[in-house]
């Protein structure tokens, strides 16, 4: 009886530490039904553990944004104002691994026809992560919100560019194969 008691209390402590572990590295930013007509950003704050390994003393391992949405819908997740995930007529939105650096971040949400999203969590691994709600926030954004618009102009721009160049290289490479 004994041993039966020890053993339950050993695994509640574990299942206990494991969910707060758990929690440091995972925030959920929509919970419910939130209504975006075109973009939703938050601002989160990535930063070292209490308890921190090595492995990370300069970065963390990763950053992976997930979505869920009430009906299938179109759009982009974009990490300041980096897009790192595109999607299609999805009702679930897998993440994908992307690096992060610590500091200030913001997570933006796009969809290209109003969609109601039920979910959008940010992981990362290796670090803390908090979302910045307020002052906090504001200050970080309102600073550079005329910034980051005309820099997301340019990086879109410029992306169609590559593209360009891209579609180029391989018409080029196609036609010195040919001859």
């Amino acid at each position: 009886m004994k041993y039966s008691i020890r053993y339950v209390s050993i695994a509640a402590l574990l299942l206990l530490f494991s969910t707060s572990a758990l929690a440091d590295i995972r925030i959920e930013l929509i919970k419910g039904k939130r209504t975006i007509k075109e973009k939703v950003s938050f601002t989160i704050e990535v930063s070292h553990e209490t308890n921190e390994n090595p492995r990370y003393k300069e970065k963390p391992e990763f950053i992976e944004v997930s979505a869920s949405f009430a009906s299938p819908a179109n759009g982009a997740i974009a990490i300041d104002g980096r897009g790192v995930q595109r999607f299609d007529e999805a009702v679930t939105v897998q993440g994908q691994r992307t690096e992060i650096t610590y500091g200030r971040h913001t997570i933006t949400l796009q969809v290209s026809e109003t969609a109601v999203a039920t979910g959008l969590v940010v992981f990362v691994r290796g670090a803390v992560v908090r979302e910045l709600i307020g002052d906090r926030a504001g200050e970080a954004s309102s600073a550079s919100s005329s910034v980051n618009s005309g820099m997301e102009e340019r990086l879109a721009d410029l992306e169609r560019r590559v593209k360009q160049l891209e579609s180029e290289v391989q018409i080029l490479k196609r036609g010195r194969r040919s001859q």
